[in-house]
């Protein structure tokens, strides 16, 4: 029952009260045992009782406060620590608040026990804390990044830092093939893609985790160091794995850690299926969805931005117009999805065999604009000859049957062909490709006079 609102008020009240009791009690007491009535019934030794019985409460108070109090004191300037540093924008550490707010463990009775639940109190709430702020950093990375590669860099990052792990590695589904598009400390990440349960994980969309014994070394030629703990995560959108977190830490993964990954992963594959769904739309813009090179929009601009250098540098620009023989009767004997793989492979042989730094358009149909800076007209026929010779040499296959191609090539050069403008040099290779067709095909014209 309280009497005021401090308990070691009430407490005092009690224990003199009870000292009082004890006082008045003892007299009785003595009686009862046998001392002589004429020792006890007389006022000082009465009066001696009861102040006796006051002061072991009074020192029983005394210890209580400072046995009892002394650490409910701690306790206190404890809960008021960690109270100050919340309400503080600066936050608070958790190194600092785990050597500053963590009370010593010194009985194993209710105090012990307050300070050890006040311990893991504090330590709950400060894994909370780091938690939250680590999901907030993590936030800002998937929904302020749009590049695939950035973000898969920082995430990664980030996930490494936060499961305390020393190497990982973040590989994407590009339409049906495993790419490595993020890795941190791993010797040969490319070769990661070819392990079954990395497969594993993509085809079922569960996370595989396991543990090794210390005792047991594993050579993976991955890594520098020996694994402990080996986790991947896939990352999933809708049930469609995007793409998987390998990690690979010295020490085994904490569970609490592990169970967390789902919050992160949640948010990555938003941010990763958002940088995709950007990177599409990127492509969309610029590039030709079949052939994967640059579509006629974008590439006349950057035309026109290479002929403003060689302009203003005074340096050569080569441009060459190619054109597929015949493709009209491609897609009329073998149809347009043989005429499609047939524009696919030739944009890949002609890519491969541009030089470094020279672009390919797709102009129209089965017709291409190359951009070769640099180039003079002798530069020009050399690499449309070698183009020439290798799509004439090759072929696909459609139901065993080989289908081969011609290509017939017009090209110019500036300035030593002289123009006005960069509309006028192509126009001066679509005339030279105009005589290549005309005077037999699968041939290169390299035009060096301006057309009347």
């Amino acid at each position: 029952m309280r009497i005021t609102k401090k308990v070691f008020n009430d407490l005092a009240i009690y224990m003199i009260a009870f000292g009082v009791f004890i006082g008045i009690m003892f007299p009785i007491f003595t009686l009862l045992i046998g001392v002589p009535e004429q020792y006890v019934n007389n006022f000082i030794f009465i009066s001696s009782t009861i102040i006796a019985g006051i002061l072991v409460a009074v020192v029983n108070i005394i210890l209580a406060r400072a046995i009892v109090g002394s650490r409910l004191k701690i306790l206190s300037k404890k809960m008021q620590y960690v109270n100050k540093n919340i309400q503080n924008k600066d936050g608070i550490e958790h190194e600092d608040c785990l050597e500053r707010c963590i009370i010593p463990v010194d009985s194993k009775d209710v105090i012990g026990e307050s300070a050890d639940s006040f311990n893991q109190l504090v330590k709950s709430f400060l894994q909370t804390l780091n938690s939250e702020a680590s999901m907030r950093e993590f936030t800002e990375i998937f929904t302020n990044e749009l590049d695939l590669v950035t973000l898969s860099n920082k995430a990664l990052s980030h996930m490494i830092e936060y499961t305390n792990s020393q190497a990982g590695l973040v590989l994407i589904d590009k339409g049906g093939e495993i790419a490595v598009i993020s890795s941190h400390l791993v010797k040969e990440p490319h070769s990661v893609v070819d392990l079954e349960i990395v497969h594993k994980a993509f085809s079922t969309n569960q996370r595989i985790t396991f543990d090794l014994n210390e005792t047991i070394k594993v050579e993976t030629g991955l890594l520098d160091f020996y694994p402990r703990s080996i986790l991947i995560e896939p990352i999933s959108y809708k049930n469609a794995v995007l793409g998987v977190i390998l990690l690979a830490s010295m020490v085994p993964l904490q569970q609490d850690v592990i169970k967390q990954l789902n919050i992160y992963t949640h948010g990555l594959s938003l941010g990763m299926h958002n940088a995709i769904i950007h990177e599409k739309l990127q492509n969309l813009a610029v590039l030709d969805p079949l052939t994967k090179v640059y579509n006629r929009r974008f590439g006349v601009e950057r035309t026109k931005e290479e002929f403003d250098k060689s302009v203003r540098n005074g340096s050569p620009i080569g441009i060459m117009m190619l054109d597929i023989d015949f493709f009209k009767k491609v897609n009329d004997t073998y149809g347009h999805i043989v005429g499609d793989q047939v524009l696919i492979n030739f944009s890949r042989l002609v890519k491969e065999n541009l030089r470094k730094g020279d672009v390919l358009i797709r102009y129209g149909g089965e017709e291409f604009l190359a951009i070769l800076p640099g180039a003079t007209a002798e530069g020009l026929a050399f690499v449309g000859e070698k183009i020439r010779r290798i799509i004439a040499e090759n072929y696909i296959t459609h139901n065993k049957q080989e289908i081969k191609i011609t290509v017939s090539i017009g090209a110019v050069s500036y300035p030593e062909l002289s123009v006005d403008n960069v509309d006028d040099l192509i126009g001066e290779s679509d005339n030279a490709l105009y005589q290549a067709k005309d005077t037999g095909r699968n041939k290169v014209v390299i035009l060096k006079v301006k057309s009347a």
